[in-house]
């Protein structure tokens, strides 16, 4: 590993930060595409790196990178569910909202997606959490179930709803039921959405 990558706390890290660690070399820029030519940086986007070494020594920060990789953004939708337990199955693709347009990244370390939403509705229901690579900014439960079903449940009446979250994306009656139902409320008062109303109106037949 190159002897400035070293020094570096974090295991992501952007151009902008190795340069000046490389000013006595001719050429810095050259010297970081040798670098992720060696394999010492992947290269995730144009100036935004992981660095290979510490990611072999403790697990990959894919919520610290998400939010980081593209933005403002927050995890939700499918990722953000499986953060917190509500389903059952493994998630390979890294979901975000962000405040602007949809975009993907497809990455060696693997998908980012982010699904864009206006600012009325990005702006409610964003937590921060922290693990053991860091800090990141994460969907509330409730949000993280909103965003979801506002992009793939939209027409959905409530009990035609509430059979798609239970059997369709099988999370468990009780879980749904421990939601905070005026942090609910709130969010689809945001959202001006009548899904998320439905939602509301699902946890009600529960």
């Amino acid at each position: 590993m190159h002897p400035i990558l070293k020094f570096a706390e974090l295991a992501y890290i952007e151009s902008q930060n190795i340069l000046p660690l490389l000013r006595d070399y001719t050429n810095p820029h050259a010297c970081i595409a040798r670098m992720v030519k060696k394999g010492e940086l992947i290269r995730l986007k144009n100036g935004f790196f992981v660095i290979k070494d510490k990611i072999e020594k403790t697990r990959v920060p894919f919520e610290q990178i998400a939010n980081l990789l593209y933005g403002p953004s927050y995890l939700s939708f499918e990722w953000a569910l499986s953060y917190y337990g509500m389903i059952p199955e493994g998630v390979y693709v890294v979901t975000s909202a962000v405040a602007g347009r949809s975009k993907s990244f497809t990455t060696p370390l693997g998908t980012f997606d982010y699904f864009g939403l206006s600012h009325f509705r990005y702006a409610v229901g964003i937590d921060q959490q922290e693990n053991i690579t860091g800090r990141f900014l994460i969907a509330t439960p409730e949000k993280a179930l909103a965003d979801l079903i506002h992009l793939k449940s939209r027409h959905l009446e409530s009990r035609d709803l509430l059979v798609d979250l239970v059997e369709g994306r099988r999370i468990d009656g009780e879980v749904l039921k421990k939601l905070n139902k005026n942090h609910l409320l709130e969010i689809a008062e945001k959202y001006n959405s009548k899904t998320v109303f439905n939602l509301i109106n699902a946890l009600g037949l529960l």
